[in-house]
């Protein structure tokens, strides 16, 4: 007898990126960035982020003309967007048409949701459509299992490796270079 087989459709929650400015600065963020395991697998961990080191980055980042940081937004139960996390976008090389990404999700109870899934998603479309990128690139500690699946899934491909390149838990870790050429 035959087994009839089908593809399940996985339904990502829907985000929406914005433009991460000052005024988005809330004390909820101030804590995501001094949350050592939210910032787990960044080297801010290593920052004691004051609300005016942080206020300064967001500046910084809103006059640069090759890095771009955006708030990763979801629709709560009330149906209005929240700000649960971060993605940059850059530096971006326009002659070559390349640029790397970094992202976190600052709710811990909103990891494994699709967030940061939907979120490299949206940002691979906005670096090809806005930017007119041709290829992104992330680097990711070989520890982080998360990041290396919500990458995966958004058809990235291992492509090198920095052996031993960051202290992870008193230990030294690769460093995973992950590509997609949009």
């Amino acid at each position: 007898m035959k087994k009839n087989y089908f593809k399940v459709e996985i339904v990502l929650p829907r985000v929406k990126l914005t433009r991460f400015n000052v005024k988005m600065i809330s004390e909820k963020y101030i804590k995501w960035m001094n949350t050592r395991e939210i910032l787990e697998f960044t080297e801010q961990r290593y920052v004691k982020n004051t609300k005016t080191k942080i206020y300064n980055y967001i500046k910084e980042k809103a006059k640069s003309k090759n890095e771009f940081l955006y708030a990763i937004n979801i629709k709560d139960k009330k149906k209005e967007w929240v700000h649960v996390g971060n993605i940059k976008i850059g530096p971006i090389d326009f002659l070559h048409k390349t640029a790397e990404i970094g992202y976190f999700v600052g709710d811990k109870s909103l990891h494994k949701k699709g967030i940061a899934t939907s979120s490299i998603r949206e940002i691979c479309k906005l670096a090809k459509k806005k930017f007119k990128l041709k290829k992104i690139i992330a680097n990711v500690y070989a520890d982080n299992l998360s990041s290396k699946q919500v990458l995966i899934k958004n058809s990235f491909k291992l492509e090198g490796m920095l052996k031993k390149q960051f202290i992870y838990k008193n230990k030294r870790v690769d460093n995973l270079i992950f590509g997609k050429v949009l």
